[in-house]
């Protein structure tokens, strides 16, 4: 899977930003749409912590209605930018779309609303197939793993869209998250900030977005998927053995070489259990790393967003590479479902131009 496939347009809508390049610099920035305030449907009065789309309007609590719309103005941003160079016969364009696990206020028959409001977007010239992945916070690496085998060479689709949309803002399942002792309130310790969120990116295969004129943002050297068996709100102890399987095999095209790892960006939101889990990988495959304790997560900005995680943090580091501001030309990417799927990616900065001209990453 070396070098095939490419990340070549991307889009986001989060609660700071409208667009891939916009919510990218406000998480770089720090800014954050963390408030607390009082949720009157939940018959509580006390503050809780939770981020919110400002756009979107303040007294829907459907997280069903709230995610067809943020995951409509994501794609449809990526769709824009990649209009101008498509070809002028008709394409079929798959969509891998991860979504929540099943939870209080999502069902699995809550997708094809979802889907319904993505597949709306297609054209004359796109014909969007829209394929709903419901397996949580991993699920947007998931679904690159199976569309860097789509766009290889001997398939003929040329391009993938992969994405991820989640929104906690529902009434049933803010209430579970309560129950769970998951939503982070005032004069708790323990838990996260629910918030919302899609994005998405498109991939190519290196030979198609030559025709195609378009510039890649990051190279996909590996994509891999796990499962563990030792799930969170379980009395297992989890020793991270599915998530060092996954992020061990996405680390293979570094094996023999020099190369470390610069960036880890992850689905880390203020739960013990994720952060012991990646503390055992770290453990394991550190010296991978040039440092395995300086993660990147955009919970701090966003809240918790749930199966957007991953293709939000696809979009923030191909958006740091294009910027110059990432800390160095690897970059892992990794998320850990509640079910027990772990998948994990391996991405590199693309080549543009020749390396004699290209700037030096500051060591």
């Amino acid at each position: 899977m070396s070098g095939e496939a490419v990340l070549v347009a991307s889009g986001a809508r989060a609660p700071v930003g409208t667009t891939a390049e916009s919510v990218a610099a406000a998480v770089r920035a720090g800014i954050s749409r963390v408030r607390l305030l009082q949720v009157p449907e939940l018959g509580r009065q006390a503050d809780s912590f939770i981020a919110r789309d400002g756009l979107l309007d303040a007294q829907e609590w459907c997280g069903v209605t709230r995610m067809a719309a943020l995951g409509a103005a994501a794609l449809d941003e990526v769709l824009a930018k990649l209009t101008p160079a498509l070809p002028p016969r008709s394409l079929d364009v798959p969509v891998l779309v991860g979504l929540p696990e099943e939870r209080p206020g999502w069902r699995a028959s809550d997708a094809s609303r979802v889907a319904s409001a993505l597949s709306a977007l297609g054209s004359a010239r796109l014909n969007l197939q829209v394929e709903p992945r419901l397996t949580g916070h991993a699920s947007a690496l998931e679904a690159l793993r199976d569309a860097v085998t789509r766009v290889g060479h001997t398939s003929r689709c040329p391009l993938v869209i992969v994405g991820g949309i989640d929104s906690y803002h529902d009434v049933q399942t803010l209430a579970w998250l309560r129950e769970r002792n998951q939503w982070l309130e005032e004069g708790t310790r323990m838990g996260f900030a629910p918030g919302e969120a899609a994005a998405f990116v498109a991939v190519m295969a290196t030979p198609d977005t030559r025709r195609w004129r378009l510039a890649p943002h990051a190279t996909v050297r590996a994509a891999t998927t796990a499962h563990e068996t030792k799930l969170i709100h379980s009395d297992d102890l989890n020793l991270g053995e599915g998530m060092t399987a996954a992020v061990a095999e996405a680390l293979a095209p570094l094996e023999g070489t020099r190369e470390v790892v610069e960036d880890v960006h992850s689905d880390l939101n203020g739960e013990r259990y994720r952060a012991e889990e990646w503390g055992f990988v770290a453990l394991r495959l550190g010296a991978a790393f040039r440092d395995a304790a300086a993660v990147h997560t955009p919970v701090s900005s966003c809240g918790e967003v749930g199966a957007a995680t991953g293709a939000l943090n696809l979009v923030i580091c191909a958006q740091a590479w294009q910027r110059r501001y990432a800390s160095g030309p690897r970059a892992l990417l990794w998320g850990s479902s509640e079910a027990g799927l772990r998948a994990a990616a391996l991405l590199e900065e693309p080549l543009s131009g020749s390396e004699e001209g290209a700037k030096p990453w500051p060591r």
